[in-house]
């Protein structure tokens, strides 16, 4: 059974066209049932045939659906699309611009992130040779999102195979601040963090048990700090490929509940590919 019913994979004419194509006809069988192409731009027969050549030389079928837009920024009409095709998860390209071990998303896949009625799949590196994810890190706040995304996880785990998939909770350091701040002394703060931290740690174990792991290798991790930059950092450091972020929907997620310079971390310098893992309304 396929994680999701419909895969749509958000087009533009650019040098990076083919490689996309390629992860969508490498990625498809492992995440969808259907496949769709979503293009921010009118029609063409000349338009239509590069697609359609584009499309034969991934291997993908040559009649697949390809969906046009006639008006609206780039990220408007991919997301109005989005909810006419009831496309279940999207796969874009997240770069607008790169340095070494830095990728930064573009203001369409930015949009996408925020405002999407669905799970997305930003892929930093689209490749004409893709690689199988293989080190997964998975973010959670014991939500009903997070459940829903670390089992879907585990599926796409257990089809698949992975070497390692990462189970996050990150414990800020606002609450002791806040604590220290009101005059607590700092041997009963350190008293509080440390039953805090077994606290969690049970919480995560009961987590990680309550999606009745079979087959696949996973660690859980208590990380501290700011969330969004420790969970970039604990990326880069175990070499991961995918990261999964939790939303229960377009306008309550998991990036709001970071703060605004934590959450503009994430979405503006993500640290490796990133599925944003987002039941539909």
């Amino acid at each position: 059974m396929s994680l999701y019913p419909h895969l749509g994979v958000a087009v533009a004419f650019s040098p990076r066209l083919r490689n996309l194509l390629a992860e969508a006809a490498a990625r498809w069988p492992r995440f969808s049932e259907k496949i769709s192409l979503l293009h921010a731009g009118p029609h063409s027969e000349e338009k239509e045939a590069a697609l359609r050549e584009a499309l034969r030389d991934a291997g993908l079928p040559i009649d697949t659906a390809i969906h046009w837009s006639r008006s609206g920024s780039p990220a408007d009409a991919i997301l109005r699309m989005v909810d006419q095709h009831q496309i279940d998860l999207l796969l874009a390209g997240a770069l607008e611009r790169e340095r070494p071990l830095r990728y930064y998303l573009g203001s369409v896949a930015h949009n996408l992130v925020r405002h999407a009625s669905c799970s997305l799949l930003l892929l930093t590196e689209p490749s004409a040779e893709p690689k199988p994810f293989r080190n997964i890190v998975v973010v959670t706040d014991y939500s009903e999102a997070s459940a829903v995304a670390f089992a879907r996880v585990l599926r796409f785990t257990v089809q698949n195979g992975a070497d390692v998939v990462h189970v996050v909770r990150v414990l800020s350091q606002y609450g002791e601040a806040m604590i220290l701040s009101e005059g607590v002394r700092r041997a009963h703060a350190e008293a509080y963090h440390a039953r805090t931290k077994a606290e969690e740690k049970s919480l995560l174990a009961d987590f990680v048990a309550s999606a009745g792991v079979q087959g696949a290798p996973v660690e859980p991790h208590i990380l501290e700090g700011r969330t969004g930059v420790i969970i970039a950092q604990f990326v880069r450091e175990t070499k991961a490929d995918l990261l999964v972020m939790p939303s229960s929907s377009q306008t309550s997620h998991f990036f709001e509940r970071l703060f605004p310079s934590d959450m503009e971390w994430v979405l503006r310098e993500i640290p490796c590919n990133l599925w944003v893992a987002r039941e539909r309304l």
